[in-house]
């Protein structure tokens, strides 16, 4: 039942700590992220973050994917037949720099996107932007223990080779790798301002001139 009782007192204390954490936070490289990462439980606790996002109807529709230490040598030899496939042809310094990266960061994750179980309401742009808040909650997750992080993508990502060698579904999608690690720089850029990116909504005409046409 509605009361007028006005609503209880934010609590600022925490909202200073969120916008902070927020502020703080700016991507590092994989190459500037060494050992030590994540402890398993800590792994968790970045797991269990990601699963704060909002997700309509419950879908679940993201996963991540652990490369282990002993899985770096193979998704290398992955980045290179992804490279090798491509026009024109790479060079050999082109094919090492693109096998150097599955040896980056302690800690390396993919994050897959997944379309199924269906849902007419929840359209691929809904589920991209559960796994977007996921990553992000990860991402200050684990600024918040102390380690850096990045998101990196790049065309092997995209390819059908990829894919199978990743072993997705067919409902599947790879999307980016998440590096994690202790931050060895900390290179910020700068940001827009809030006034760059929230403007007012300035429809033209009467409300209903849209229903009126129709």
């Amino acid at each position: 039942m509605p009361t007028d009782e006005p609503a209880p007192p934010a609590d600022t204390e925490l909202g200073d700590l969120a916008l902070a954490l927020i502020g703080s936070r700016f991507s590092v490289a994989p190459k500037r992220l060494l050992a030590p990462g994540p402890t398993p439980a800590q792994l968790q606790q970045l797991v269990e973050a990601a699963a704060s996002a909002p997700d309509h109807h419950d879908l679940h529709p993201w996963r991540l994917v652990r490369i282990g230490d002993t899985q770096r040598e193979r998704l290398a030899a992955v980045f290179e037949a992804c490279s090798r496939e491509r026009l024109p042809p790479p060079s050999e310094t082109d094919v090492a720099r693109a096998r150097a990266k599955a040896f980056r960061a302690p800690t390396l994750l993919l994050a897959v996107m997944r379309r199924q179980p269906e849902d007419p309401e929840v359209p691929d742009a809904e589920r991209a932007v559960t796994l977007g808040a996921a990553l992000m909650a990860m991402l200050l997750a684990a600024h918040g223990m102390g380690y850096g992080a990045m998101l990196t993508s790049g065309r092997s990502v995209r390819t059908e080779r990829f894919a199978r060698a990743l072993r997705l579904a067919s409902d599947e999608q790879a999307v980016c790798f998440i590096s994690i690690g202790t931050p060895t720089d900390v290179q910020s850029r700068p940001r827009p301002s809030a006034h760059e990116l929230l403007t007012d909504w300035a429809p033209e005409g009467p409300p209903d001139a849209g229903a009126a046409r129709g």
